[in-house]
């Protein structure tokens, strides 16, 4: 086997066993859900994201030619996070939106009355802020959530999802070669070099980009506060889908992450169709368990 088809595998078994460790749960949930009538279709405030995780370098999230200007990078990278944030949002939004389960309250709608009650941030909403909301845009669920990972990634989630494709796939070419010492310490070895890129900032090799880019994303019923729903998606390669963006574009690091961003905030919108939440559901999960 070639170097470059080793590579390749290697691609398909990280990707596999991290699948796995950090489970992806929408691939096990049915891709058929029937629509809920109008009048039961929960009104959504789909809130603006945060970043959980600081950029201190632009090249971290956008291929930089030559030196930044004195000053410069602090803004640049203000801009350009403050961009992920808002194709977040967007993603979510637009992919919500491309299905009849919600009635959807317009961004410029919700940006309009979080700035109106002095709301910054929408990480940990106040029950009095989320009180205030419902009564400001009448809805049912407000959605909103965290980029965890962006590119550079935290050092412990980097270190365990290591681990986690290396145990795996140790496992899985021991049991395939009778755990021959030779074939298994070079595969180590191999992870090593190729895992390293994968977990600690990203490359692109052999026409295979890791960025990993980690979102966490929850749905809040305004009334109690209670979360209703909440799911953690990671994207960590993009591979056939570069072929979506221009030959010039693709090795570009802005782009690869926009790439595996919406593909993580596509499966999270996906995820929270598939609970099928209705206004009757929320109604009923207020309700005392003994009067249900």
């Amino acid at each position: 086997m070639n170097s470059s088809n080793l590579f390749r595998a290697s691609v398909c078994v990280i990707t596999l066993g991290a699948g796995l460790s950090l489970g992806a749960c929408g691939w096990f949930k049915s891709d058929v859900r029937p629509d809920p009538p109008p009048a039961d279709r929960p009104r959504v405030a789909v809130l603006p994201f945060d970043m959980g995780i600081e950029i201190t370098s632009l090249a971290s999230i956008q291929s930089v030619n030559g030196e930044l200007n004195h000053g410069e990078e602090p803004r640049l990278i203000e801009q350009a996070v403050r961009q992920v944030r808002e194709d977040a949002r967007r993603l979510m939004y637009d992919r919500l939106l491309g299905k009849e389960a919600f009635e959807l309250i317009p961004p410029e709608e919700t940006d309009r009355a979080l700035n109106e009650l002095g709301i910054t941030t929408t990480e940990r909403l106040a029950p009095d802020q989320l009180a205030k909301l419902r009564a400001r845009l009448d809805a049912d669920l407000v959605v909103t959530g965290i980029v965890q990972d962006y590119g550079k990634v935290r050092w412990q989630w980097a270190a365990a999802g290591m681990l986690g494709d290396m145990t795996w796939e140790t496992t899985v070419i021991g049991l395939a070669t009778a755990w021959n010492p030779a074939i298994i310490l070079g595969n180590v070895g191999f992870e090593l070099l190729t895992g390293t890129p994968v977990w600690f900032g990203g490359a692109y090799l052999f026409g295979v980009a890791f960025r990993p880019v980690r979102v966490e994303a929850w749905a809040v019923d305004p009334i109690d506060g209670a979360s209703v729903w909440k799911e953690t998606e990671v994207a960590i390669y993009a591979w056939g889908r570069l072929k979506e963006l221009p030959e010039a574009e693709r090795s570009k690091k802005e782009a690869q992450l926009g790439l595996n961003l919406k593909k993580a905030m596509e499966a999270l919108a996906d995820s929270l169709l598939d609970e099928g939440i209705t206004k009757t559901t929320l109604w009923e999960r207020r309700l005392p368990r003994e009067a249900i």
